[in-house]
């Protein structure tokens, strides 16, 4: 490849260079820092010395350049490509076709034109010369349905444009003749002239003259205030809306009253905070005669009339609430998830930004106060309609017994690893003669629910679980026991807080309750004395308020922040310096996602050049579970992304060969596997939504779903060993 030295004639374009390697040198090795508040004192120091936001928006031009044509004679030593070893045919091809371009498009008697087509002319340069050192074998042959894809698509003709020259003749020549209005056949000189035409109309179009044209003071970089999420959503901030709280403790209907409303629109939508929630209430309001959508990140139905119209009310998760959709109502279930770490930001985008002249949010008093100042900060109107549980909670005087004798049918056992709850289930089994059903959050939802129901339908006597149980899951419930107060959260063991234990201890008396008088009663009690007093404590103290909330940025924020910052910076350290600015928030409530695994997610796939900023904030927020499988799986899908291919489930390189009947009794692979597997494979359904033309064959991703979802139920079905007997306690 020919190497070119230039200069450019302003210091402002040293200073932009220097800026731009100093800041990809902190993004490198952020990644690597573990530690958050290390890597939010370089964005600050860096925030400091860069701080002048108009410098930034001046685009630099490369001026004075001499450009040759790629000269693809070798040089000493130099090693022929394999692509032109295999298609020699091809190499005085692809020359002149880089001549006719350079003649065509790139020459211009307009010295600043000229300037920026130039810059173009050596990305292209530069572009083939990658492509064709990667090539360690020939590029595939592909097929002609992919062929006219990328001509259709020019971003995919970039990245796949040696595999489309040597397929050049598989494409149809009337429509060739179309492409290039032709009445007579075309040669293959002229097919390769239009393959890098386009390609170089790509790059000047959409990655050269956008970033060349300076801007101007007028320039609305701060038309939306990055500090106050409130103006996140103008639109929504165009409307006067009413929200309406529902609050109060477990079990005291709030939501079904919020639901009854719901069901009296046209349109509408409830968000839920798992998919099984969002299952539940579209079969109900189908039951009772309500048309309904499901939508969720891995599932979508719709409810279609005969003419093909769909339904106005959905029922989905949190995340999938169209912002840019106007509904009558909408249900916010749980809204207490505002303040979790890693998906509260999807409440709080809700809360904020979701277009609905009546907003139902339902869920705990704690969040009563926070609510009143986000209300106030949006101007709209605040309703509170509050609610007492339905019967009552008696916290017993005594502990249960170690050797089981004081458990009865009915009983609920709730832990906090995965250890330790198949560690009790084959304990409990092996010294009484009750039969014991599992939940913890890592099962598959489908899973979960079977074994609840063999607890509710008392076909199984105990049920074993861990706080996964404390929303959602209808549970005939008569007691609740705590193995312990304290939870792992990841680095260290930490007290459960007041508002953990009145979450899971309201599940007693939930639904299948002891009645006394005619009033329902649930009790809660403890596996020892001093776990037994700190749950009497937690649920007699007064519920603590909440004091923050998660907040996720838009794209439109994140398209003011990248205008700050040289091309091709980091989406990483973009969210490093919203975090930091977000501190300087007067209201103190809001407060970015949890950077910690955001970070170690977009690590994954930051990398790749081929994926858009905007691609990349989206996969920033994909359910990965943090297990080597399902991170390797990831990278694969994201890599499909950057490649722009198109592929099935099966024909990525994962290890689907356990799923079959012999591995059911084989205890040498254990449940861990397969609850891998399983997160892949939802994954992959996540993906597919918003990527439909590279991950496709749904249905053989359905039935390796289920078939993993009944190994898994058969596994715990004939559980002899705890498979998690040598892993820490933390999941």
């Amino acid at each position: 490849m020919l190497i070119r030295n230039y200069s450019c004639t302003t210091e402002r374009i040293v200073l932009w260079q220097w800026k731009s390697v100093f800041l990809r040198s902190f993004q490198t090795s952020s990644i690597r820092w573990n530690s958050l508040d290390t890597t939010r004192v370089k964005a600050s120091k860096l925030h400091t010395i860069f701080n002048d936001k108009n410098w930034a928006l001046q685009r630099p031009h490369i001026e004075k350049i001499e450009t040759i044509p790629l000269d693809f004679t070798l040089k000493k030593g130099q090693e022929e490509p394999i692509y032109f070893k295999e298609y020699p045919d091809i190499k005085k091809g692809l020359q002149l076709a880089l001549e006719h371009v350079y003649t065509q498009q790139v020459r211009s008697n307009h010295s600043k034109e000229f300037q920026i087509k130039n810059t173009a002319w050596i990305k292209l340069n530069k572009h083939i010369s990658e492509q064709l050192t990667q090539y360690k074998t020939p590029p595939f042959k592909t097929t002609y349905n992919d062929l006219l894809f990328d001509f259709i698509l020019p971003e995919r003709s970039k990245t796949k444009l040696l595999t489309n020259i040597i397929n050049v003749d598989l494409v149809d020549s009337r429509i060739w003749n179309k492409l290039l209005s032709n009445e007579t056949q075309p040669s293959k000189q002229d097919k390769l002239n239009f393959l890098l035409s386009q390609c170089y109309r790509y790059i000047y179009q959409q990655e050269t003259f956008p970033l060349s044209a300076p801007l101007d003071d007028t320039d609305t970089v701060d038309t939306v205030d990055i500090l106050n999420p409130a103006q996140w959503f103008s639109e929504t901030r165009k409307m006067k809306r009413h929200i309406i709280m529902h609050l109060g403790p477990t079990n005291s209907g709030k939501t079904y009253r919020a639901l009854q409303r719901l069901k009296q629109v046209e349109r509408g939508y409830y968000g839920g905070p798992l998919r099984l929630l969002a299952r539940e209430v579209h079969d109900k309001f189908q039951k009772d005669g309500v048309r309904c959508n499901l939508l969720t990140g891995e599932e979508i139905i719709e409810d279609l009339d005969p003419r093909g119209n769909k339904a106005g009310i959905t029922s989905g998760t949190i995340e999938m609430i169209p912002l840019n959709t106007k509904f009558d109502v909408v249900v916010l279930d749980e809204i207490q998830m505002m303040s979790d770490p890693d998906r509260g930001w999807a409440w709080t985008n809700a809360l904020l930004g979701v277009q609905a002249r009546e907003v139902h949010v339902c869920g705990e008093p704690s969040t009563y106060k926070i609510l009143e100042k986000i209300v106030q900060m949006t101007g709209d109107k605040l309703t509170l309609n509050e609610y007492d549980r339905l019967g009552r909670l008696n916290v017993e005087k005594s502990s249960i017994k170690r050797n089981y004798k004081d458990l009865r049918k009915g009983d609920c056992i709730v832990a906090f690893s995965k250890k330790k709850i198949l560690d009790l289930k084959l304990d409990i089994e092996r010294k009484t003669n009750f039969k014991v059903s599992v939940i913890y959050g890592s099962l598959p939802p489908e899973t979960r629910v079977q074994q609840a129901n063999l607890f509710n339908s008392g076909e199984y006597d105990i049920l074993i679980a861990s706080d996964a149980i404390g929303m959602g899951l209808n549970l005939s419930i008569d007691r609740i026991i705590f193995t312990t107060s304290k939870k792992f959260n990841g680095s260290e063991m930490m007290q459960l807080t007041n508002s953990q234990i009145k979450q899971i201890g309201g599940r007693a008396g939930r639904f299948k309750s002891n009645k006394t008088q005619g009033e329902s009663i649930g009790y809660i009690s403890a596996m020892d004395g001093k776990t037994l007093e700190a749950i009497r404590s937690g649920m007699e103290a007064p519920m603590t308020d909440l004091e923050k909330v998660i907040i996720w940025p838009t794209d439109e924020i994140c398209s003011q922040l990248m205008i700050r910052y040289p091309p091709g910076t980091n989406l990483s350290f973009l969210l490093t310096t919203l975090a930091e600015r977000l501190e300087q928030d007067e209201s103190g409530i809001f407060e970015l996602s949890d950077l910690g695994n955001k970070l170690a997610a977009i690590s994954m796939f930051e990398h790749m050049e081929d994926i858009s900023f905007f691609d990349k904030l989206r996969l920033s927020t994909a359910p990965v579970k943090d297990t080597p499988l399902v991170k390797k799986a990831f990278i694969e899908f994201c890599e499909t992304i950057a490649k722009g291919e198109t592929r099935g489930l099966l024909s990525f390189k994962l290890p689907f060969h356990y799923l079959t009947y012999n591995c059911i009794p084989d205890e040498s692979v254990g449940l861990e596997k397969y609850e891998s597997l399983y997160n892949i494979i939802m994954l992959f359904f996540w993906l597919s939504n918003r990527y439909p033309e590279y991950f496709v064959d749904i249905e053989s991703a359905k039935d390796l779903k289920l078939f993993c979802e009944l190994i898994i139920f058969e596994k715990l079905d004939r559980l002899k060993r705890n498979p998690y007997m040598f892993k820490f306690q933390a999941n």
